[in-house]
């Protein structure tokens, strides 16, 4: 057999067997879709509820953190002022370790009964979460900003306040108003916030399509 004959039959035998290696090993799901898979069979089971609720009924893929992989968020709304006392409640998802894990839950709204008023919203890409609440009759008030790190949200900040006195502290240390706002706003960049509220969610059958 000639050389060059030679060679190119030992060429196509390479070429051969790594067209068969290729095609006898399916091609591995990417992480993202790992995660819509692991978030479909989830919103399933928050969505039916237990016997303390009646179940999470919208939702809304977010990106909290920098990676490529939304978060998702469950959102239960109240169906009217009864209902939940008012108040609009959330589960946050993320997708670590090859499940879907819970960051934390968390409210928004003004109470129908009590004076509660509560707000929570995120920066995107950011990691970070910021959970606010105000008592009316007491003037108690506060904010508690979280970040996302190795599927876990860890506070990293807090602060108290009353809005009928000069009580101001964060973290730990009293000061006046005007540099806790400061301390706040260097923490977490409220112009860069959304609002879960302000968030256009999807029902769960829309949810369900977007996750196939």
């Amino acid at each position: 057999m000639k050389p060059a004959t030679k060679t190119l039959l030992l060429l196509l035998l390479t070429v051969s067997l790594a067209l068969t290696a290729f095609t006898a090993v399916p091609a591995r799901a990417s992480e993202k879709d790992e995660a819509y898979a692991a978030y479909y069979d989830l919103i399933e089971v928050l969505h039916e509820g237990d016997e303390w609720s009646d179940g999470f009924d919208r939702f809304k893929l977010i990106y909290v953190d920098s990676d490529d992989i939304p978060e998702l968020l469950a959102v239960d709304t109240p169906g009217d002022e009864y209902d939940n006392n008012g108040i609009t409640y959330y589960e946050l998802y993320s997708y670590y370790n090859g499940e879907a894990v819970l960051l934390g839950s968390y409210s928004s709204g003004v109470a129908s009964a009590g004076g509660y008023r509560g707000s929570t919203m995120y920066i995107k890409k950011s990691g970070k979460v910021l959970e606010t609440y105000m008592e009316a009759g007491s003037g108690d008030a506060g904010d508690t900003v979280y970040k996302m790190e190795n599927g876990a949200m860890t506070e990293i900040a807090h602060g108290d306040y009353n809005i009928a006195t000069d009580d101001t502290v964060w973290d730990g240390k009293a000061m006046s108003y005007a540099k806790y706002n400061k301390k706040l706003n260097k923490t977490f960049k409220m112009k860069k916030a959304k609002s879960f509220e302000d968030l256009k969610t999807s029902s769960y059958k829309s949810m369900r399509k977007k996750l196939k």
